[in-house]
């Protein structure tokens, strides 16, 4: 069986958790008072990310595709478990559009489409064949170079000074039910509460319970710090106006540096750090689905769903959205609400309730025969 350290869960988390939020406008909805927004997502992900982390505990040994057919039986709980790995596809589907709208829209505008996610899935599906350790090594690889894009756009654009502190006043000005809005289900569920895919590798995790759950906590608080001071950069930076109608908010920030007329232009910056961020989300994204689907299949070598996954996600690049517009009213009206909340919210909460009345059940069980045994 493969296995990863802490440091290696601790990068993955980070990679999969800051994702494509550091490109897009997190929680824009609530113009200036996103940062709030930020903040209140963190602390809400945090609480959900706990309730995972002790249904890995209440249910050891299992990964998160078998934690409901063990405690919902197999006829109700086997079909809730597929649900899981068609949701990772379709998140597959989801970042391969951000890709495409990306790119075809600043850096690449007259390749096709086909040719850019052939080349990225061929990249992906090899990482697949490799493993999740090859994955995790790579992480740590490219984790530092990661940051130190991040510190070092933070410097330049502090450096060009077009930050302007006012541009967050006045905070609370449409009070606070837009900032609750836009903080959940959206913000508390992307990259935060999706962190409920990262239970398919925890038993894999060469630690502790404690130490898994410290490291995770830890990991989503540093991605909650990362999203944040990116929040806070580009509304000081553009302004609320230009926070909520920009595509790409960050690139059209780092676009505006200028150090002397000698630095400037940092588009290389926001676009490595969205390639780099999407390539570890969807390689992930993929091995959770392709891992889920083994187990559920219980197909012994998981290498025979790789290329039919990959075709598959091709297919989904195409389909999920029709045009850029589409794309982000379905990530923040539909995806949400329809998908996110049933299955990282209600259906969690739920096996949480039926776990701790199993156990109790059980425990009652195991005293009742003790006491016959004595008797």
């Amino acid at each position: 069986m493969e296995r990863i350290s802490l440091y290696q869960l601790f990068i993955l988390t980070v990679f999969f958790q800051v994702g494509t939020t550091i490109i897009f406008g997190f929680g824009a909805a609530a113009g200036n008072d996103s940062w709030i927004v930020t903040i209140i997502s963190l602390i809400i992900g945090l609480f959900a990310i706990s309730i995972y982390l002790l249904l890995s505990y209440l249910n050891p040994g299992l990964t998160l595709v078998e934690w409901f057919p063990a405690q919902f039986g197999k006829w109700i709980g086997t079909p809730i478990a597929w649900l899981y790995p068609l949701l990772f596809l379709y998140e597959v589907g989801r970042i391969l559009n951000d890709v495409k709208y990306l790119t075809t829209t600043i850096i690449l505008v007259d390749t096709p489409f086909l040719a850019i996610i052939i080349f990225f899935l061929i990249a992906v599906a090899y990482l697949q064949f490799c493993g999740i350790e090859v994955i995790a090594r790579m992480g740590e690889i490219f984790f530092p170079y990661f940051l130190a894009m991040i510190l070092g756009s933070i410097i330049l654009i502090f450096a060009s000074d077009i930050l302007k502190i006012e541009n967050l006043l006045p905070i609370l000005k449409n009070g606070w039910k837009p900032i609750f809005e836009s903080a959940f289900p959206l913000g508390a569920s992307q990259g935060f509460a999706q962190s409920l895919e990262l239970a398919m590798i925890w038993l894999l995790v060469n630690s502790s319970q404690k130490e898994l759950v410290k490291t995770t906590l830890f990991a989503t608080t540093f991605s909650g710090l990362i999203i944040l001071i990116t929040v806070i950069m580009i509304i000081t930076g553009l302004g609320e106006f230009f926070y909520k109608t920009e595509s790409f908010p960050m690139f059209t920030l780092v676009s505006k540096v200028n150090i002397g007329g000698i630095i400037k232009n940092l588009d290389a910056f926001a676009v490595l750090l969205f390639i780099i961020s999407s390539f570890f989300k969807i390689s992930l994204h993929m091995f959770f689905a392709i891992r889920g689907i083994q187990i559920l299949t219980k197909i012994e070598n998981s290498h025979k769903l790789i290329i039919p996954i990959v075709i598959l996600s091709i297919y989904l690049g195409y389909s999920v959205s029709a045009n850029f517009q589409e794309h982000i009213k379905v990530a923040i009206e539909v995806f949400p609400y329809n998908l996110w909340i049933l299955l990282l919210w209600i259906l969690p909460i739920l096996l949480l309730i039926v776990t701790l009345i199993n156990r109790a059940i059980n425990k009652g069980k195991r005293n009742f025969e003790q006491m016959k045994e004595r008797l």
